[in-house]
């Protein structure tokens, strides 16, 4: 079994990003209680009924058996409170939180809503060997208990190891600018449209024009050639950076890199699409994508979309169909 929580300990150096795309949990809510009820008592009605007659030991068979079913019954009805406490939900674990999908609503919950994760592994044998049948994973978010199972051992050590980690960079600001000395104002307001306006800005500026060596002309003229060696190893230099800063520069990075047809940091851009910070990831997805690479290496940007605002996901499909 393993189980973490968010812990409070100090980042120098962020974690390594989740190591899964995208893993599925099929609801597990009552399935052990019909299980165990069913047994019970089926055993115990059936262990009464081989004793022929009347006389006092089918007597006292049948009465044991009542009331070993009576003690099913609470049994059961213990086990679906216990359960009440969770959701009977399908649920999915993404680089950026939970998806919870049940017939009366879809939504997403972010690391920064999750309390602790606990899986544990149950083993059987097959055809004589050990094998892992299924993993039960338990998610505590701070409104409820939610449960799944998936076939086979689950791999989310990474997860378990640093939920406290990414629940911590997941809330960092986004400059606006490659130095990290403005930022947008904060998780509630729209992130994307000003990062975009900025790092469109600072390309047609001359403070871009020096220390990238780009020409001092619009974006969108500079936006057609390939970026100048010196901008490659500047902005490789932030973006490969794993130092925890609390207002976070690489998505001002990856829009100029994608603007100005930096191709040289595809794989930097690849690298960041699993960050646990949901628009970081996103906006790596779009300028790796601008770049040329395929959305089997990087994901659609839909697959972060429901941990994004509204006006965020409309930006970068803007950004994503502009030329």
């Amino acid at each position: 079994m393993w189980q973490t929580t968010a812990d409070d300990s100090a980042d120098v150096i962020l974690a390594p990003p989740p190591d899964f795309r995208y893993v599925g949990l099929s609801p597990e809510a009552n399935r052990r209680a019909g299980i165990w009820a069913g047994a019970v008592g089926l055993g115990t009605l059936l262990g009464a009924s081989l004793l022929a007659g009347v006389d006092a030991p089918r007597t006292l068979a049948l009465a044991s058996a009542a009331l070993l079913s009576a003690a099913a019954v609470q049994r059961v009805r213990k086990l679906r409170a216990a359960a009440s406490g969770s959701s009977p939900a399908s649920l999915a674990i993404v680089p950026w939180g939970v998806l919870v999908e049940t017939p009366e609503r879809s939504s997403a919950v972010h690391w920064a809503g999750i309390g602790c994760v606990k899986t544990d592994i149950f083993y059987g044998r097959d055809l004589g060997t050990p094998t892992s049948r299924y993993s039960l994973v338990t998610i505590e978010t701070f409104h409820e208990r939610l449960v799944g199972r998936v076939a086979g051992a689950v791999s989310l050590e990474r997860l378990l190891v640093h939920l406290g980690a990414y629940t911590r960079e997941a809330s960092h600001l986004v400059a606006l600018d490659l130095d990290g000395d403005s930022s947008t104002d904060g998780p509630s307001d729209p992130i994307c449209e000003p990062l975009l306006s900025a790092a469109r800005a600072y390309i047609a500026s001359g403070t871009a024009s020096g220390r990238l060596d780009l020409p001092a002309r619009s974006y969108r003229q500079a936006s057609v050639r390939e970026g100048s060696p010196r901008a490659v190893e500047v902005l490789r230099r932030i973006l490969r950076d794993r130092a925890v800063r609390e207002v976070d520069p690489r998505p001002f990075a990856a829009v100029v890199a994608a603007e100005i047809r930096a191709t040289p940091l595809i794989d930097e851009l690849v690298n960041l699409v699993q960050s646990p910070h949901p628009v970081v990831a996103a906006v790596a997805k779009v300028a790796a994508g601008k770049l040329g690479v395929s959305i089997t290496r990087v994901g659609a940007l839909e697959e972060v979309e429901p941990f994004l605002m509204a006006r965020d996901a409309e930006a970068l499909e803007g950004w994503r169909g502009f030329a």
